[in-house]
């Protein structure tokens, strides 16, 4: 969303007179006698009594800035440093593609700021001045004469956003979420490029879960799964979808090792689904239970059978990252026929190809195509009336003892074994959840410390086609508002004959709600990322 809607300052030197701007008062008038000049009072360094001048106040901002710089990553992390900065400089490029349209179309920029808040350092270079603020939660660009609610010097209405043609206005407003877009492209092009494409075909077992079904038959890191049942397996998906439905039955893998097809017979093991544990209460998905009061449970048909069977408060113990817990289920339960899945115990890891830049482009753009309508859908998930009720409920939901968040009556029976975790209802939601920025930086700098560079990387893409994509709204004061608006002016002053420019008075209230909604979205966001972290999809 850009700055651009601020009404800009006029010239002192034309009009004199103080202009508001949005949260701080109007600079003061010149004293007499000019400012700097001889005789004149402008200089405060030049007078013991009038205080530090202005230059070492900005010194000590800037000092205050760095250090604040370097006590967050020594304090918090270099990747919570790594990640603030990436979206300082997605934000700050997003602001240069609104300036460098906006000179090319000779609209007049007054400022160009990377932070808000008060004036660290800055420069003029001509009519603009560039410079640092104190909170570098961004940046911003003011162009004069953004609507016809704005007074300008009438020396400069010729090169207001608002006299400029349609064909000049559109590309202005629409250059910033351009630029985000086209920062996501790039980048994608760096990664196949720089990093390589993923083979999906020809992924191999990158580790092998201790215990499990894989580790018994003798699977080990390195082997590629060529076949399993008889049936080929292609990514890894396909073979997820080989496992997933053969729970707790013998098969023949065949596996690739140092060139040779080696066979193996693996019985697959089994794990709740999410709505198996749900069944349970204070069951997680991915738990496998393996006994039931006194019986022994080695399937889910087996759980499912002595579930149905008892009666009353019932003991259950069960698997959890291989520890084992017990927890006291209220008996007779009746679970799901989709409340298992079938678990060999071993995670991929495909190999990367570096790609020619033709090559990389053209696999940078599919991607970024599946990126970006995963990002459609999200928002439209989102804002449908079932995800804003489901967002509602991140609020309401409360903890009980038929909640997986209930681990009051999970007993750990490994000495070794770590305190259960609280897995609260809400986290439900997470998938199609709206992050703060402080969301945002947490998952950013979970990606840098446990993803690597390219997993940093794609969440970097992810963040700037939603950047983009979130400016497209066509509400005020989202760039897509201004190009919605610009559009329409644009369509009235073909049918009128003349120029025509929409009455900005009667679009500000509807502004102000969207803003308010949108303050209101980012504050409980907020609040949901303090109080309930959305999951690390990065850690082990």
């Amino acid at each position: 969303m850009s700055d651009t809607l601020r009404p800009s300052a006029p010239d002192a030197g034309t009009d004199p007179r103080p202009w508001p701007q949005h949260g701080r008062p109007a600079d003061p008038p010149p004293p007499p006698g000019g400012e700097g000049g001889p005789g004149g009072q402008g200089d405060p360094g030049s007078d013991p009594a009038a205080g530090p001048s202005p230059l070492a106040d900005h010194r000590v901002r800037l000092g205050m800035l760095i250090a604040s710089v370097v006590a967050l990553g020594l304090f918090a992390g270099w990747p919570v440093l790594l990640m603030v900065l990436a979206i300082v400089v997605s934000v700050f490029l997003h602001e240069m593609g609104h300036y460098l349209v906006a000179k090319w179309a000779g609209m007049k920029v007054t400022e160009f700021f990377i932070g808000f808040g008060p004036r660290i350092w800055s420069f003029h270079r001509g009519e603009t001045e560039y410079g640092l603020k104190a909170i570098p939660a961004g940046a911003y660009v003011r162009i004069i004469g953004m609507h016809a609610l704005e007074e300008v010097d009438p020396a400069d209405e010729e090169r207001t956003y608002r006299n400029k043609p349609f064909l000049k206005r559109l590309p202005v407003v629409l250059a910033g979420p351009a630029m985000n877009l086209l920062i996501g492209l790039l980048l994608l092009v760096v990664i196949f490029a720089g990093f390589g494409a993923p083979q999906p075909d020809q992924w191999q077992v990158s580790r092998v879960l201790e215990g499990s079904a894989a580790a018994v038959a003798g699977v080990q890191e390195g082997d590629r799964i060529v076949e399993f049942d008889g049936r080929p397996v292609g990514d890894f998906d396909e073979f997820g979808s080989l496992v997933r439905p053969s729970a707790g039955s013998e098969v023949t893998l065949v596996v690739e090792r140092d060139g040779e097809l080696v066979p193996l017979t693996a019985d697959i093991g089994w794990e709740l689904t999410a709505p198996g544990a749900a069944a349970l209460g204070q069951l997680q998905s991915g738990d496998m239970v393996t006994r039931v009061g006194d019986t022994e449970v080695a399937d889910y048909g087996e759980l499912r059978a002595a579930l149905a069977a008892a009666d009353g408060p019932v003991r259950v113990e069960f698997d959890r990252d291989g520890f084992l817990y017990a927890a006291e289920v209220e008996a007779p339960v009746t679970l799901p026929d989709d409340g298992d899945r079938g678990l060999l115990g071993v995670g991929p890891e495909s190999p990367r190809v570096r790609e020619n830049v033709v090559a990389a482009s053209g696999d940078a753009a599919s991607t970024f195509g599946e990126i970006t309508v995963a990002s459609v859908q999200g928002l439209g998930r989102f804002f449908s009336p079932e995800g804003l009720s489901r967002y509602a409920d991140l609020f309401t939901a409360e903890e009980s003892p038929a909640s997986p968040a209930s681990t009051a009556e999970l007993t750990p029976l490994d000495p070794d074994a770590p305190a259960p975790e609280a897995v609260s209802s809400s986290s439900a939601g997470d998938e199609d959840r709206v992050l703060s920025i402080l969301g945002v930086i947490r998952l950013g700098s979970q990606a840098a410390d446990g993803g690597g560079a390219v997993t940093f990387l794609f969440l970097l893409i992810t963040v700037n086609i939603f950047l983009g994509l979130i400016n497209l709204l066509p509400l005020l004061p989202f760039d897509g508002g201004h190009a919605t608006v610009a559009i329409y002016e644009g369509i009235r002053s073909r049918i009128a004959g003349r120029p025509y420019r929409a009455d900005m008075a009667k679009l500000m209230p509807v502004t102000y709600v969207v803003v308010f909604l949108f303050i209101g979205l980012g504050l409980s966001s907020l609040y949901l990322d303090i109080v309930n972290p959305a999951e690390n999809p990065f850690g082990p």
